[in-house]
């Protein structure tokens, strides 16, 4: 009975010094993460095979970034966009690669681009939903969406290659519509009736669609708008 009571006083007090352990563990961390603390409940990203390059947008490497999550602004977090996965990740400073939620996601700035999560809205031409850049957003809107996909090509007969291939797809909403736009006639297609006076913004700036598709694409955009609105003035005055 003497040995049954100790083994018991001995498993109560490794259980004590365990809970005590366990709390001054979870203490700590929180007071490390503070209000970021939301930001790390969820699954952690899953490993992927070696390639010869990465799927993330810009850096493979984790950069510092801006992040609004469920209308809550963190200005200093660590993230990267999996373009393979179509993953935005954050780093937690106890080293977990975690996925954030996308639906909680509002925005993010990261590597100078502005990234939300766009939904599909049911409109004609509609992308499907997940991360996108957001060029542009005005009168009309300007959506970029780069995908990546892992490659693998024999090089020898012992050995193999497995690579990402990047693609990028331009969206423009305009007028309820959204247009998938593919070089620079298919943007001034869509821009009617300005596309005499785009042609000459486009010259007199040196834009060009392959050096810079962004620039190209958000710039005309923006000059289109402005045209709009003067064309609109007179009316909108007489009224």
């Amino acid at each position: 009975m003497k040995k049954n009571g100790l083994l018991a006083l001995f498993i109560f007090v490794c259980g004590y010094l365990f809970a005590q352990s366990a709390n001054d563990i979870t203490k700590k961390y929180l007071e490390t993460v503070g209000e970021q603390a939301p930001l790390y409940y969820g699954s952690l990203q899953e490993g992927r095979l070696p390639a010869l390059n990465h799927p993330y947008l810009e850096d493979g490497r984790y950069s510092m970034a801006r992040l609004s999550y469920r209308d809550v602004v963190y200005p200093e977090v660590m993230l990267r966009l999996d373009l393979e996965r179509d993953e935005l990740i954050i780093l937690s400073p106890d080293g977990r690669q975690i996925v954030l939620f996308p639906e909680y996601v509002d925005h993010a700035e990261l590597h100078g681009s502005r990234i939300i999560y766009f939904h599909n809205d049911g409109l004609p031409g509609s992308p499907s939903t997940g991360y996108y850049v957001l060029l542009h957003s005005g009168n009309s809107m300007v959506l970029k969406k780069q995908t990546a996909r892992l490659t693998d090509r024999q090089t020898s007969p012992t050995g193999r290659d497995r690579q990402y291939v990047f693609k990028t797809t331009f969206f423009l909403h305009k007028d309820g519509v959204y247009h998938t736009i593919r070089n620079k006639r298919s943007l001034l297609r869509v821009l009617s009736p300005h596309q005499k006076e785009l042609r000459q913004f486009i010259s007199s700036n040196r834009l060009n669609y392959r050096k810079n598709a962004d620039e190209l694409i958000t710039r005309t955009v923006i000059e289109y708008e402005k045209l709009t609105s003067l064309r609109a003035t007179p009316l909108s005055s007489s009224l």
